[in-house]
């Protein structure tokens, strides 16, 4: 079969909305390429037949769409190429093997039978449904510091749920709760089935919502993996929501925002308990832990 190969390069603050939209058009794959610290090249492949052009003029009219949402794409590109190929498919999935993080942590795609131990944290996901599959820095980042972090009374809110991947691991790591909740309804679908297919579900309560406008209860841990954009206008609404001692753990932040992120975090009562960072293509992103400040320091909540 040959295949029709779409390159939409955008900023990192699209290419969310973009990746959910090529799915939405029924993409076979899709694959994320930095290029720059604030690009991204979203490569999809679909079957080469007569709808090329009819996606081509969807993906203009969505990325046309998305200032009105206070998304911006950038100057977007779109490239179109033929790639013949009948053994595509498989090598696609070659380009996604098992994968560890941290000490426990072990995400394989559903379609790989992987060996593990009774020790490991297994997470099955498939790549590219929703952001968030392990393939990225900024998600790795995320669970290295849930690994250390997460106890087993622990009420968590993972807030841009994504593909779902840090509440699983929360669960899996131990959480007694996690409020899972996520603004784009397409990552919604993509979120419950991967709660069923990692067994997860009767501790996950999902939603659409805006971050943690609406919500009232507290939580021991609030965690995103989102960008900083919409990282620091988050922070303020942590301390109200958090436990005393609670701990936020944001990821999605580039090296030169880091000093931005830990200001705000320090004007709203929080003190930094850990940064750590991966660099991928030239491009250092940070995760950042960091505790509520109160006169409770230490033991069970």
């Amino acid at each position: 079969m040959d295949w029709a190969r779409i390159t939409l390069t955008t900023s990192q603050e699209a290419s969310e909305a973009v990746s959910n939209c090529l799915f939405e058009m029924k993409a076979v794959g899709v694959e994320f390429k930095e290029n720059a610290d604030t690009e991204v090249d979203l490569i999809a492949y679909y079957p080469l037949d007569d709808r090329v052009g009819a996606r081509i003029q969807k993906l203009q009219d969505f990325l046309a769409e998305l200032p009105t949402w206070n998304i911006h794409p950038g100057p977007a590109t779109i490239d179109l190429q033929h790639v013949k190929s009948e053994k595509w498919e498989e090598a696609w999935k070659a380009a996604f093997p098992p994968q560890r993080v941290g000490k426990r942590i072990l995400i394989t795609p559903t379609w790989h039978d992987t060996p593990h131990n009774e020790t490991d944290i297994l997470i099955q996901l498939d790549p590219g449904m929703a952001f968030g599959t392990g393939y990225h820095p900024t998600t790795r980042l995320s669970l290295e510091l849930l690994e250390h972090t997460i106890e087993p009374y622990y009420h968590v809110a993972d807030i841009g749920t994504g593909s779902g991947i840090l509440t699983i691991a929360a669960v899996k790591l131990g959480a007694k709760r996690v409020d899972a909740i996520e603004l784009d309804p397409t990552a919604i679908p993509v979120a419950a089935a991967n709660f069923q297919t990692n067994t997860v579900t009767s501790h996950v309560c999902l939603s659409q919502g805006d971050g943690l406008k609406n919500v009232e209860r507290k939580y021991h841990l609030i965690v995103g993996n989102i960008l900083t954009k919409t990282i620091l206008p988050i922070i303020p609404d942590c301390a109200p929501r958090l436990h005393p001692a609670g701990i936020v753990i944001f990821s999605g932040i580039l090296e030169t925002e880091l000093a931005q992120v830990e200001s705000v975090l320090g004007a709203n009562q929080f003190e930094c308990l850990q940064v750590i960072s991966e660099t991928e293509d030239n491009i250092t992103w940070v995760g950042i832990k960091a505790r509520l400040r109160s006169r409770t320091k230490g033991g069970a909540i």
